[in-house]
């Protein structure tokens, strides 16, 4: 009997790290891509300065954050149409926040049609 409790526990144990580090990982997705809105709206609404704007964006953060990536010209570019793309819908920036970063790029590239791509991003959430 201790044995068949034992083996419980353990199972249980694990299912419950499991969960957790799903959890965890679901919420640092979310927090990195509403940064990422952020980052695209900032990079929208100083248009006035250019397309050198972005690229010293790039520089600045390389030599702040050197051992980090994802703030390469290019990702930043896609931070700014991320964010032109769904500033206006609420319901597609909650579905974009749990989906990742890679998939929402892939997504606009591929995709052209907000609808269609709303169902992509609802079936990818579906089927983790």
């Amino acid at each position: 009997m201790l044995k068949e409790n034992f083996k419980q526990i353990i199972n249980d144990i694990k299912l419950d790290i499991k969960s957790t580090q799903l959890k965890t990982a679901m919420q640092v997705n979310y927090n990195l891509i509403n940064l990422y809105f952020r980052l695209g709206k900032i990079l929208h609404d100083n248009y006035e300065y250019g397309n050198k704007f972005i690229d010293e964006v790039a520089k600045e953060l390389k030599l702040e954050y050197p051992n980090t990536t994802g703030y390469s010209v290019r990702n930043l570019k896609y931070m700014k149409k991320f964010y032109t793309e769904y500033k206006d819908d609420e319901v597609v920036q909650q579905l974009v926040a749990q989906v990742p970063w890679g998939h929402n790029i892939v997504l606009m590239d591929k995709v052209k049609d907000k609808e269609i791509r709303k169902i992509y991003l609802q079936e990818t959430i579906n089927n983790n």
